[in-house]
């Protein structure tokens, strides 16, 4: 077990990392096995605890980390075969699979009630979802947030088209929501709880209210997952072993966030309260939920066209 000392010597480190420049097709060349990660969640507790070297370095196996700055550009290594193994929101994964992305789903991680959701100012008369017919909702198009005002409307008997959607990055919608050009922002952690804590605000609804199911995933490439299955449940379970030991560990797991994103202390905190550390198997239920949001995503015009989550699961 790794000492608190121990971690936090890695967390500040975990800047420094180099991205590799050249794998094998499966992300596997030479005893090396490519990993990727962001800086945050499971994949960053299980990099600071070398929970993945001390499994594969025994069978002369040498781990190499590749930092991404977004779940799209892990995805794509994966699907390129840069990358062995990664995890990546619900809805980075159905974009890829509709463009015949090589990355199958190995695991999910529940996502948690409350780390996203619809965000009006205090004052706002939105009390109800049924309140924003109308209204301006700034969100990311084809993102997570997307896909959760189009089911939150779809619960009140309303379609996408009844209010004004705002096509708006993070940082956008920011700007927009404070300066009243927004009336209602839809956004995920951290910066949903920055939003939250900046100025008075109300949650219309949480994603935990809209989609019970809603997961994001650990994957991997196809063929990396088809030659070695063994590797694959070895990274699985790392994975959760990394998560049990969050879990039990908040306050590393936020100092190592918050050294290795510069945010404060105390909003780390507060994300990782609301984040999830789980890793279970791909269930009924959670493969449902993703075929409903690739179905929504579609429907709302935003998905070039239908894809089959289950054809991207895994079998062993």
């Amino acid at each position: 077990m790794l000492t608190r000392r121990q971690f936090t010597i890695a967390a500040g480190a975990a800047s420094l990392a180099t991205t590799p420049r050249a794998w094998s097709a499966s992300g596997l060349k030479g005893g090396t096995l490519t990993l990727g990660y962001q800086k945050t969640g499971i994949p960053l507790v299980a990099r600071q605890l070398k929970v993945f070297e001390k499994r594969f370095e025994p069978l002369g196996i040498r781990i190499e980390w590749a930092e991404f700055t977004s779940g799209l550009n892990l995805l794509q290594a994966m699907d390129t075969g840069d990358v062995a193994f990664g995890n990546a929101g619900n809805v980075g994964c159905i974009f890829l699979q509709a463009s015949g992305g090589r990355v199958a789903y190995v695991a999910a991680q529940p996502a948690t009630p409350r780390s996203e959701g619809i965000l009006v100012k205090e004052d706002s008369p939105v009390r109800t979802i049924a309140d924003l017919k109308g209204k301006r909702i700034g969100y990311a198009k084809g993102s997570s947030s997307h896909n959760l005002v189009a089911a939150a409307l779809e619960r009140a008997g309303l379609d996408i088209k009844s209010v004004t959607s705002i096509g708006l990055s993070a940082a956008d919608a920011a700007f927009a929501f404070d300066g009243g050009d927004i009336d209602a922002w839809a956004i995920w952690d951290p910066y949903f709880t920055i939003a939250k804590r900046r100025s008075p605000t109300r949650v219309v609804a949480y994603q935990g209210d809209v989609l019970p199911d809603a997961a994001s995933f650990l994957l991997a490439n196809t063929e990396f997952a088809k030659n070695w299955p063994a590797h694959v449940n070895a990274l699985v379970e790392g994975s959760r072993e990394a998560g049990q030991w969050a879990k039990a560990n908040p306050g590393e797991v936020a100092k190592a966030v918050a050294s290795a994103t510069g945010m404060p202390l105390d909003v780390v905190t507060e994300v990782n309260a609301n984040a999830g550390f789980d890793v279970v198997p791909l269930s009924d239920a959670i493969l449902d939920s993703q075929q409903r949001t690739a179905d929504r995503l579609l429907k709302v015009g935003v998905l070039p066209k239908s894809v089959v989550v289950r054809e991207a699961v895994w079998k062993a």
